[in-house]
């Protein structure tokens, strides 16, 4: 919002500056509070809710080597993704899964997706982990680019915000400006564990780090960051959410992400977030 008088900008850099705190201040303490409080409820609320994502993802540059050892520039590429989106509870019950159900791929519709849900979901695996894993990498099947991933989904950054992490991260707040729902706070946050949210696939650790902004006074997230780092891999998820009416919640309306390699590879992707509806389960039984 901008100021009227140039004073009024003043006195606003002022307390903005004077509120740069870390978590032990009992105001950001309060914040992250209600945050948290708001997640949890987030969580239970959300599930159920479907949407329609659009996804665009663009692999650039990066080298490879062929059968002689000389570099070689690799091709770009790019893919056009159609997919329901939705929360899911794991099989143990202790945590949300967000799941990605594609349904189209570059114009064309995936033809196996019917017998893929009832595997995943009927079928379950042997154990809960197991089949966490494979809703998850079901998630990212149709990802492209060198870089193996399945971190491309709007809600994780909200993990750094439930209540069984928060010895995991430390936070800092600044209060950023004011809105018709009271003060916009940022609350910064990073990981500070050697067992890290992501890891790579050769299990190396990426610490994580970022900023959500949050309304003081409900704690709602309206954007979050996630950023996600070691020697070999930068990644960077940004989301921005908005008010839906069709199921009274903030919700993931974009979702921007970048990875680059060492080896100069970029892979960007873009999604959007349309068509949120509620979806029920029903049982049709028939006897014969």
């Amino acid at each position: 919002m901008r100021s009227w008088f140039a004073i009024a900008g003043l006195v606003t850099a002022a307390v903005l500056a004077i509120t740069s705190l870390d978590a032990q201040s009992p105001v950001v303490e309060a914040v992250l509070d209600k945050a948290m409080d708001y997640v949890v409820s987030y969580q239970r609320d959300f599930v159920g809710v479907v949407s329609e994502e659009t996804y665009r993802q663009d692999v650039k540059g990066g080298t490879t080597t062929d059968a002689r050892g000389f570099p070689v520039e690799t091709r770009g590429q790019r893919r056009d993704l159609k997919s329901d989106v939705l929360l899911v509870r794991a099989p143990a019950g202790d945590r949300w899964l967000q799941f990605r159900d594609v349904f189209e791929v570059d114009g064309k519709p995936v033809r196996d997706r019917a017998e893929r849900l009832v595997k995943l979901f009927l079928q379950p695996s042997p154990s809960a982990q197991q089949q966490v894993e494979a809703i998850t990498a079901e998630s990212a099947r149709y990802n492209i680019g060198g870089i193996n991933r399945n971190v491309n989904l709007p809600t994780l950054a909200l993990t750094a915000l439930e209540p069984e992490n928060r010895a995991w991260f430390t936070f800092t707040g600044s209060r950023k400006k004011d809105s018709a729902a009271g003060p916009i706070w940022e609350l910064e946050y990073r990981e500070e564990r050697t067992g890290t949210l992501i890891r790579t696939a050769g299990d190396q650790a990426m610490p994580s780090r970022g900023r959500f902004l949050v309304e003081g006074a409900t704690g709602r997230v309206l954007s979050s960051e996630l950023v996600a780092e070691n020697r070999s891999l930068r990644a960077q998820i940004d989301v921005t959410y908005a008010v839906e009416p069709a199921v009274g919640l903030l919700v993931p309306r974009e979702m921007r992400e970048k990875y680059v390699s060492k080896t100069g590879s970029t892979i960007e992707g873009r999604a959007t977030y349309s068509n949120f509806r509620r979806y029920k389960v029903t049982v049709e039984e028939k006897v014969k």
